[in-house]
């Protein structure tokens, strides 16, 4: 009679598996598509010692560039998981309900959480993508961006729903009767 030896390896083996700056990366190349144009993201890559930082970016090109930081992903350079990420997203007042707790100090910070695998990661990505910090920036951030710079100043409403760069650039001696 012969013993049968059962797979003991993870089911979530998986051979297409990508590093975090490519998955930021792809979120980044999505938002301006999706905000048109309105809002960008970018990805800013750091190395100290052993470890490697991206930093996923919010960008709001009518307010000069203003720039928040909505993540950052740190892993080793020879190795991408574990990924370490943090975001003010992932601290309670930002969670609609939650009860906040005072932390003894131990243990990791609360605006950080950890990805073993790569699907791990994009969950977190995901949670803080959705997260109502998040979609408040946004939702805020392009409510400026229409606003202008000023409350004196008054931004036209493109035909694809973008704010005009210049009030001065529409053609003002026309009537806009066909």
């Amino acid at each position: 009679m012969s013993a049968t030896i059962p797979d003991l390896w993870s089911d979530d083996i998986r051979v297409d598996v990508l590093p975090p700056l490519v998955i930021l990366r792809s979120q980044a190349d999505l938002l301006a598509s999706k905000t048109k144009g309105i809002l960008e993201s970018r990805v800013l890559t750091a190395s100290e010692g052993t470890q490697d930082q991206h930093q996923l970016d919010l960008i709001a090109p009518a307010l000069h560039h203003y720039r928040v930081t909505l993540l950052t992903a740190r892993h080793a350079k020879d190795m991408v998981y574990p990924v370490k990420v943090r975001s003010q997203a992932f601290l309670p007042e930002h969670k609609p309900g939650a009860l906040v707790v005072s932390k003894s100090g131990f243990g990791p910070p609360a605006d950080q959480k950890e990805a073993a695998t790569q699907d791990e990661f994009i969950a977190l990505v995901r949670e803080v993508l959705h997260s109502g910090y998040v979609r408040s920036l946004i939702q805020s951030l392009i409510a400026r961006s229409y606003q202008g710079e000023s409350d004196e100043d008054t931004a036209e409403i493109s035909e694809n729903g973008a704010p005009s760069p210049n009030p001065d650039d529409h053609d003002l001696g026309a009537s806009g009767k066909d």
